[in-house]
């Protein structure tokens, strides 16, 4: 496993590329703060996409449910660091957004796999 950090100047394309490679797979989402601790905020639902909010990226939006009309969003607001967790074949594990008051939101995918493996099977 390794850890790659994203750099904010390709936040958005790198983030667009990972929501339609992953549009419609099974993810959990975990907010952690040190005010709460660890609270799920979504549990093996569709994901809908991850998207950068705001001309100046002041905002990160992570979007799962079974439709648009039926879905949870839940906004990193200030985010500072993302970061991608993948395997050594290079297939995405997790993603992590961290924001400026240290809060982390966690996507996890419930299966693990390369986007080609599974070309044809997520029916949107």
């Amino acid at each position: 496993m390794r850890t790659v950090d994203i750099s904010r100047e390709v936040w958005r394309p790198t983030l667009d590329k990972f929501s339609t490679a992953h549009e419609g797979w099974l993810v959990s989402l975990d907010v952690l703060d040190s005010t709460t601790g660890a609270q799920p905020e979504v549990d093996d639902l569709p994901l809908l996409g991850v998207s950068v909010a705001g001309a100046d990226d002041s905002a990160i939006t992570i979007s799962a449910g079974r439709s648009w009309g039926e879905h949870i969003t839940h906004t990193i607001h200030a985010p500072t660091r993302v970061q991608l967790e993948r395997r050594d074949d290079g297939a995405d594990v997790a993603l992590q957004i961290e924001s400026g008051d240290g809060a982390k939101a966690i996507l996890r995918f419930r299966v693990v796999a390369l986007p080609e493996t599974v070309d044809g099977i997520v029916h949107r």
